[in-house]
């Protein structure tokens, strides 16, 4: 996508639409979480990357949660004791095995020493699962420490700050900052439905941004399938590239309805021009 910054003297014709640039993407950061603001790492005017820590909750209390977490799930005396527990309870078996082939002991006193053997399995199955969700506890505590992160949800810029440092963010205010996205702008266009079928998604069309009326080429991203029914015009979003951040968001601009059906002729008529090689190529 090409950007064009060529200033066109002159006032809007007559087949021009006006509307103003916003932003592409305008988010209003908030918290899964409620606490307390303990760091603030964005200001405005900052240029953020997604993922990027804006703001740190108060997570003391959290921090000792997995202190005890940890110690739980690498405590593993009481699995110790059921190994050996069940190791005993084996030898028990082998030994009552041999007196019963020997005669030297009763069905019952075999039963019995297969069934502690049983029970000793049982209790070691019972200490694995029990430190398998330990583990699983400590790993939901970590969870919960980063979700007292506040991260950003795409690249943009900070341009209002609701929220500082030691004020507390709650389900009902939960929102910390409003992020916009300027590497992109869009502008929402009204066009009457007589012509909207000079449109399609996807084109290329002109637009003039400014006093100055600056040349932009944007995409035509969305045609709006309802008209309206009160003013006969159908809402149509076009994409402008702004990379350099060389259009301002907020800013007064016309979609050139007949100079966008031209520049798209133009191009097809180009596409389909027979491609002719040179000798040296042929």
């Amino acid at each position: 996508m090409n950007l064009q910054c060529l200033a066109l003297p002159g006032i809007a014709a007559a087949d021009e639409y006006e509307a103003f640039t916003e932003p592409y993407r305008r988010i209003q950061v908030s918290s899964s979480e409620m606490g307390v603001i303990t760091e603030l790492k964005a200001r405005e005017g900052a240029e953020v990357r997604e993922g990027q820590v804006l703001a740190q909750l108060d997570d003391a209390l959290l921090r000792k949660t997995l202190d005890v977490s940890r110690a739980a799930k690498d405590a593993i005396g009481g699995k110790t004791a059921a190994e050996a527990e069940v190791v005993i309870r084996e030898q028990q078996v082998q030994s009552y095995r041999r007196l019963f082939t020997q005669g030297n002991a009763t069905p019952r006193e075999l039963e019995r020493a297969e069934n502690d053997h049983r029970q000793a399995l049982a209790r070691l199955q019972s200490v694995t699962e029990e430190l398998s969700v330990r583990a699983l506890e400590y790993q939901r505590v970590i969870c919960q420490l980063e979700q007292r992160r506040i991260l950003a949800p795409s690249d943009g810029v900070v341009v209002a700050l609701a929220k500082e440092v030691g004020e507390f963010l709650s389900p009902t205010d939960p929102v910390l900052l409003q992020l916009v996205q300027l590497d992109r702008l869009k502008a929402v266009f009204s066009v009457p439905l007589r012509r909207i079928d000079m449109l399609s998604e996807g084109q290329s069309v002109v637009v003039r941004v400014g006093g100055s009326r600056v040349t932009v080429y944007g995409t035509l991203e969305y045609i709006s399938p309802v008209a309206t029914a009160e003013s006969g015009t159908v809402r149509v979003r076009v994409v402008l590239p702004n990379e350099k951040r060389e259009i301002r968001s907020g800013v007064v601009c016309w979609l050139d309805l007949e100079a966008s059906v031209r520049t798209n002729q133009s191009n097809a008529r180009i596409s389909d021009a027979p491609v002719i090689l040179s000798p040296a190529l042929r």
